[in-house]
């Protein structure tokens, strides 16, 4: 009983909180274009403050985990090679083939991962969580720019890829974390306290829009792709990397972290980026929905299961 209510902890709120974002565009509060306004406010200022701060606030000499971020790094790399090769195979569209290989690979790790590591970790897991950000968003952007170029028949454009990437405010504000801490230079805390507070509310209210943007128009029209994507990318994939973090030694908060990775649904930023670069992006939308509604049960099976043998706490 109590590793099933630990479970229910961590996947309640995200269901909460998804319904009343349902709600919200049910009731024609705010609209698609609202929500996504403040989706992008949301990413561009509120979760950076929130990965600024929880590694401004750690200990980093004891936060940053070398060996776990070489694991995670890796496998993201070798999860996306080897969905790719197989989906090559199966001869479908080039658009729908580059689509459904990102909804497998690219997970919404920062919105979700910094969930799940509020409610399964301590201070030094949620800043280790919150650094990897800095390593994980930038190869989720270069693996899926080669991804669809490739698919396109284009050249991956280098220069545009680097400045991309030290672009991306959710890169900067770890980096930028981690050069604070580590040069131990402090915030006045009336400044910190208020930007501190702004970033805790980026989670919860993320969720509400997502709840909001989610959509089940015309998803029976690509329900195989969509059975095969969400399979992977909740049970097959977390099942195979989890189970070589724990052969590798990774418990607590290490094995939390690697679950935060490859557990979570598949990122909201995929959408956008199908349609910029030639992908299905109705495909990519779907794929966002259905995982997000998807992870609500598979998380809870993965934390019940983990932490009745004792892997996590």
């Amino acid at each position: 009983m109590e590793y099933f209510m630990l479970a229910v902890s961590v996947v309640l709120p995200l269901f909460v909180y998804m319904l009343v974002g349902v709600l919200i565009k049910h009731l024609g509060i705010l609209g698609e274009e609202n929500l996504k306004a403040v989706n992008r406010m949301i990413f561009n200022i509120m979760i950076p403050l929130a990965l600024f701060f929880s590694v401004y606030r750690a200990d980093l000499k004891s936060a940053v985990k070398p060996g776990l971020y070489v694991y995670v790094w890796v496998s993201v790399i070798a999860v996306f090679g080897l969905v790719w090769v197989f989906l090559r195979r199966c001869r479908l569209d080039g658009a729908v083939t580059a689509t459904m290989v990102q909804g497998m690979f690219r997970s919404n790790f920062v919105l979700f991962g910094v969930t799940i590591a509020a409610s399964l970790c301590d201070e030094r897991g949620v800043a280790s969580i919150a650094a990897l950000s800095a390593i994980v968003v930038p190869t989720f952007n270069i693996l899926a720019v080669i991804l669809f170029e490739t698919a396109r028949g284009g050249k991956v454009p280098v220069g545009k890829l680097l400045i991309g990437i030290f672009m991306n405010p959710l890169v900067g504000a770890g980096v930028l974390g981690i050069a604070v801490g580590l040069l131990e230079i402090r915030i006045p805390e009336l400044v910190a306290e208020p930007l501190e507070k702004l970033g805790e509310a980026a989670t919860p209210l993320a969720l509400v829009v997502l709840g909001g943007l989610l959509s089940a128009k015309s998803i029976s029209g690509h329900r195989y792709h969509l059975a095969v994507a969400a399979l992977a990318k909740l049970v097959v994939i977390p099942f195979v990397t989890v189970c070589l973090g724990i052969l590798a030694g990774f418990r607590g908060n290490d094995l939390v972290a690697v679950l935060a990775v490859f557990a979570s649904p598949t990122a909201v930023a995929s959408t956008p980026m199908a349609q910029a670069m030639g992908g299905d992006g109705k495909l990519a939308g779907e794929i966002v929905a259905v995982t997000s509604v998807g992870c609500i049960l598979t998380m809870f099976l993965w934390v019940f299961v983990l932490a009745g043998v004792g892997y996590i706490a």
